[in-house]
């Protein structure tokens, strides 16, 4: 009987140790089993939100205590089941060994219940990864102030002030450096004086002269005889000559007094080549003291025919040159140049034979109506002393666009239209001939009426457009504007022709002039007897690379950064983050 009974409890006991160990074994693999997932602990949490961090940290320490009670209180029961098979007899039954104890299992059902509710608001991975990879560029970004934004230990306060200065640095960054970049667009050109007059030459003055008499009476007289059914009388042939000879001085000096009743029946069109068939023989002779030979030739101006002396544009404006449809470049030659080793050098128009206007220039210019003009008779030798101001443009000023310099050399000609060189009074003329054409609708015949491009589909054609020619009732219109076609300036009407000076230019100032009789008729002369000491040189102050510097300059004072700090940030947004994104 004692012997059943020691079986019985041997049983019993051997059964609640099975029992506890398969209860402790079991908490053992729900512990090793429960993964860590990579979204639960990544980092130290966002930037500006660390409690979400810690938050997570909490719940997965309370989660492992649960489990690590579990596992000691089983151990604790094992323990004392080993005692009591030692004490007690009494018989035991095996119990199932997947069975547990309901306080484990509804420990088990709350976890893995907590498990799945934090899985619902985790994060994705990729966002969880990118977070983690923003936190590790801010700790190892060599940008001061960026290590505040993610080190351990400060609070939201703490970084949000940091977060202030980094957004107060980088404002004034880009508000200095806007102002940087906007002097390298304006301004970056000096205009300096050099004073070592003996190392520059100096141009010779180049005029242009226009005589008063445009038409030959005989040339005249044969075309009155040879169209005679155009006149009624001789009183009407009277006011032809009248209406040819003021037709060919036209300017808009005295568009009034052109008389706009008859056009005997000419049309606008041939009014320029009418003109040329009647003009008078203007042909003086010219000699120079200059080393290098002076040409003469004969231009139209928009004070009708004239004749230029020492002028690189002045036979791009001749008749033959537009009648030809030509946009080719001429061989000027090299202006004319004097030094003051030369002494006095003069040069001097003989036989004009009439009286005549003067208009004194650069080389690379034409007269215009707005400058002064000298008018002197057909019988006086007159002498011209003039001053001369010269600015020329460095040859690193190339480099930059026009806008930057605020002049253009002679073959940036994209903008002109009637020619193919570049001229700041060239430039104007084209002003004042498109300002007539769109208020009167057309232009006057002292200008290349075709265009050089015309648009065609959002497209520049090469000679394009034919522009139409005023006739009369065109000519009355444009006496109505002759004000604002002179000053180019309009209250009424807007007027922006966009004319820059010349890059390399001469400015000539008439000194002193003193005319006396002389039998053999009108001769001028003209030159050069103080050489200038002072000349104007545009050079590069602010380049390129002094922007570079600059802009570097600031960066560094406000965020302690370098171009690697760049080259640093390029990298970790582009081949480290497609790593830590998209490779495992």
């Amino acid at each position: 009987m004692q012997q059943e009974e020691n079986r019985s409890l041997d049983s019993w006991t051997d059964s609640e140790d099975s029992r506890t160990a398969s209860t402790a074994s079991l908490v053992q693999q729900q512990l090793k089993s429960t993964p860590i997932r990579s979204g639960s602990r990544v980092g130290p949490g966002l930037l500006l939100f660390p409690g979400t961090a810690q938050r997570a940290d909490q719940r997965r320490a309370a989660k492992e205590h649960q489990l690590q009670k579990s596992v000691s209180n089983a151990n604790a029961e094992q323990d004392a089941s080993l005692n009591r098979r030692k004490a007690n007899s009494i018989r035991s039954f095996r119990r199932p060994p997947l069975w547990q104890p309901p306080a484990i299992k509804a420990e088990a059902e709350e976890s893995l219940k907590e498990e799945q509710e934090e899985q619902q608001v985790a994060p994705l991975p990729y966002l969880a990864k990118l977070q983690a990879f923003i936190i590790e560029f801010l700790q190892g970004s060599s940008i001061h102030g960026f290590i505040y934004l993610a080190k351990f230990g400060l609070n939201f306060l703490e970084r949000m002030l940091w977060f202030a200065f980094i957004c107060v640095a980088l404002f004034s960054i880009i508000s200095l450096s806007q102002r940087t970049w906007q002097r390298f667009q304006t301004s970056p050109m000096v205009i300096s004086m050099d004073r070592n007059k003996l190392v520059w030459n100096t141009s010779f003055p180049s005029l242009t002269v226009c005589p008063h008499k445009r038409i030959d009476d005989i040339k005249l007289e044969d075309y009155i005889e040879a169209h005679s059914e155009k006149f009624e009388d001789e009183d009407d042939k009277e006011f032809f000559r009248d209406f040819i000879i003021k037709l060919a001085s036209l300017t808009y000096d005295n568009l009034e007094t052109l008389p706009l009743n008859k056009s005997y029946g000419i049309d606008s069109s041939d009014y320029l080549s009418l003109l040329y068939e009647l003009k008078w023989p203007f042909e003086p002779e010219i000699s120079s003291g200059a080393a290098v030979k002076m040409f003469i030739y004969e231009t139209q101006t928009e004070f009708g025919i004239c004749h230029s002396v020492n002028s690189l544009v002045a036979r791009y404006n001749t008749y033959k040159y537009w009648r030809s449809g030509d946009w080719s470049l001429l061989d000027h030659g090299d202006r004319v140049t004097v030094h003051p080793l030369d002494g006095e050098i003069y040069a001097q128009i003989i036989n004009l034979s009439t009286a005549y206007d003067v208009y004194f220039h650069g080389a690379g210019d034409v007269p215009s109506i707005s400058k002064q003009r000298y008018t002197f008779p057909e019988s006086d030798y007159t002498t011209v002393e003039l001053i001369a101001l010269e600015i020329y443009t460095n040859e690193d000023a190339r480099a930059f666009n026009t806008k930057q310099r605020k002049c253009r050399f002679q073959y940036e000609a994209d903008e002109m239209q009637t020619v193919p060189i570049y001229s700041f009074g060239l430039c104007l003329s084209e002003c004042r001939m498109f300002f007539a054409l769109r208020v009167c609708g057309c232009v006057p015949h002292f200008y290349r009426n075709i265009c050089k491009y015309t648009l065609l589909l959002s497209l520049s054609v090469r000679n394009g457009r034919r522009l139409p020619i005023c006739g009369l009732e065109g000519i009355g219109c444009l006496v109505k504007i002759k004000r604002e076609i002179i000053s180019l300036k309009s209250d009424k009407y807007k007027i922006n022709c966009n004319c820059l000076s010349n890059c390399d230019d001469s400015n000539f100032f008439v000194q002193s002039y003193r005319s006396r009789v002389w039998f053999l008729g009108a001769n001028l002369q003209w030159g050069i007897i103080d050489y200038p000491k002072m000349q104007l040189r545009r050079d590069v102050l602010f380049s390129f690379a002094d922007v570079l510097v600059y802009i570097g300059g600031l960066v560094g004072f406000f965020l302690g950064c370098s171009a690697l700090s760049f080259t640093e940030i390029i990298y970790f947004f582009t081949a480290r983050l497609v790593r830590r994104m998209f490779c495992n």
